[in-house]
């Protein structure tokens, strides 16, 4: 209608006056109609359709892997001897998770004609593997320690003998004075079979609380450079079944009831389980233990050779069709490889058949063969393949490589060289006197020296210096490494280079011989 209108305060007065009786009703209803108990059928819905029957034989599973194993896994606690004068305990059990403790308050020593306490150090887990008391358990966990106590799943306790701890590998084995009948051992699975996605669950002490059993999935394996110190060897098994301190040293077992690991680490940014766990293989750890129980330590196999990955470019250069293997960079004299005939610049492609995946699975592979044995190492050398029987020694308790005290070479500006090659950005020389002297060249060592580096050249984008020694080089199209004794040889070589192509280099730099390739630029 014309020159009607309703203000926005008419409508709303409307709405409430009409809604009214609803409200009166529903306030009615709630009141009068309140159901009786029992006459729901609350939660009595359609379930999702699934097979029961195997889902009750996974829970089944699972339950009957917990009552196999449970009782083999101890708790290990250790302590360390009252001290007057640094009451202030060490705490690696901690630390290895990367959990700051708070500072202990300052303790009174007793008094002299009190009794002396020994103080709390550390806890974590372990089990059981011989009906003679022997329980395998992590390195970092006893470390320090001056008492090792043991609790087993009856809550009997045992002070322990530490039979042996090898930190290179984390492992420890602990032997208890306690009777066979009170002693379940456990069985042993085949780590190497293991696969990824496949159910485990990890049993150990977190924080103290007993037994905890917590389950996941094999995540990854062959997981290495996890922030260990040291001289380590690593494969780890990745889980995310929850690890938390107190786990360490317990148990990482298959649905068959089986061990496949020893629970080690964590990644963690807070201190805390972030999903991310690992565990020492079963069958490194194995090895480990009872070359600790039955010689004192741990025997491992040894080459003495410098080793490296192989870079894609160097893949390239030396004609394989990728970066599986490990490139020998350095075979030591007088070494059982050096004896046997391997030499530098080899790719080491299997051993007794199995390939070699970089150089840390070529490091634990050599580590778990047997000294004085002979095994057949598959290498590649100037483009063919080749097969050495390898006498293989026992690795040294401090190896240090030849060399590894060579004075640095000096800092300079000068780029001043007799050649030039722009595909690469490189200055170079003859190695004289005065050159040898200056960038610290032992006297052993022949070849061609790099007196300057372009910037945002090929060779500067790889990480060459001024004083690498070039000692020998290697085309795509070459069978072999040349000597470089040359310069103007080198040079030659270097301008006939396509661009794109790729060049191999054997180089000498601060005591350490090394292998790269380099790409040509226009």
């Amino acid at each position: 209608m014309k020159g009607f209108s309703i203000t926005p305060v008419l409508v709303v007065s409307l709405l409430l006056t009409a809604a009214a009786p609803h409200w009166a009703l529903a306030k009615e209803t709630k009141e009068e109609s309140r159901p009786k108990r029992g006459s729901l059928d609350l939660g009595k819905g359609k379930p999702a359709p699934t097979d029961a029957a195997k889902l009750e034989l996974l829970n089944g599973t699972f339950t009957k892997v917990v009552e196999a194993v449970t009782p083999s896994v101890v708790s290990v606690n250790t302590e360390k001897k009252w001290s007057d004068k640094d009451p202030q305990l060490n705490r690696p059990f901690f630390e290895f998770f990367g959990i700051p403790q708070q500072p202990q308050q300052q303790q009174q020593a007793p008094e002299d004609n009190s009794p002396k306490r020994n103080q709390p150090l550390g806890g974590g887990s372990g089990f059981i593997v011989s009906k003679l008391g022997y329980i395998f358990t992590n390195a970092h966990v006893v470390e320090g320690a001056d008492v090792v106590k043991v609790s087993l799943f009856n809550k009997k306790t045992y002070t322990a003998k530490v039979v042996g701890v090898d930190k290179k590998t984390d492992v420890a084995v602990l032997k208890i004075p306690a009777p066979a009948d009170e002693l379940s051992p456990v069985a042993f699975g085949d780590s190497k079979k293991l696969a990824i996605g496949e159910w485990v669950l990890a049993i150990g002490n977190p924080f103290a609380l007993q037994n905890t059993v917590t389950a996941g999935i094999v995540s990854a394996k062959g997981r290495r450079d996890q922030g260990q110190q040291g001289d380590s060897y690593q494969d780890f098994i990745q889980t995310d079944a929850a690890v938390n301190p107190g786990n360490s040293g317990g148990p990482l077992v298959n649905l068959k009831g089986e061990v496949v690991g020893i629970n080690s680490s964590i990644y963690t940014r807070t201190g805390g389980y972030m999903g991310v766990s690992f565990a020492i293989p079963i069958l490194m750890a194995q090895k480990a233990a009872e070359d600790l129980i039955f010689e004192g330590k741990v025997t491992r196999g040894y080459l003495g050779i410098g080793i490296d990955n192989v870079s894609e470019n160097l893949a390239e250069a030396m004609g394989l069709g990728n970066t599986q293997g490990c490139l020998v960079r350095e075979v030591m004299k007088n070494a059982p490889a050096a004896k046997s005939g391997l030499k530098d610049g080899d790719i080491i492609l299997k051993v007794q058949g199995t390939p070699v995946q970089d150089a840390a699975d070529l490091r634990n592979m050599v580590a778990d063969l047997k000294p004085s044995e002979k095994y057949d190492f598959e290498i590649l050398r100037d483009g063919k393949h080749s097969t050495l029987s390898i006498k293989i020694g026992a690795k040294p308790e401090d190896n240090e490589v030849a060399g590894d005290d060579t004075p640095s070479a000096p800092e300079t500006d000068d780029e001043s060289g007799s050649f030039y090659s722009k595909k690469l950005g490189i200055h170079f020389a003859a190695v004289d006197k005065e050159l040898r002297g200056k960038y610290a060249v032992p006297l052993e060592q022949s070849g061609v020296v790099i007196t300057g580096i372009t910037d945002g050249s090929s060779a500067a984008e790889n990480g060459l210096v001024e004083g690498v020694l070039i000692m020998a080089y290697k085309r795509q199209v070459d069978g072999s490494f040349v000597k470089a004794e040359d310069p103007k040889k080198l040079l030659f070589v270097l301008k006939s280079l396509k661009t794109g192509e790729k060049i191999a280099f054997k180089v000498f730099y601060k005591g350490r011989t090394d292998f790269l390739a380099l790409q040509a630029d226009e």
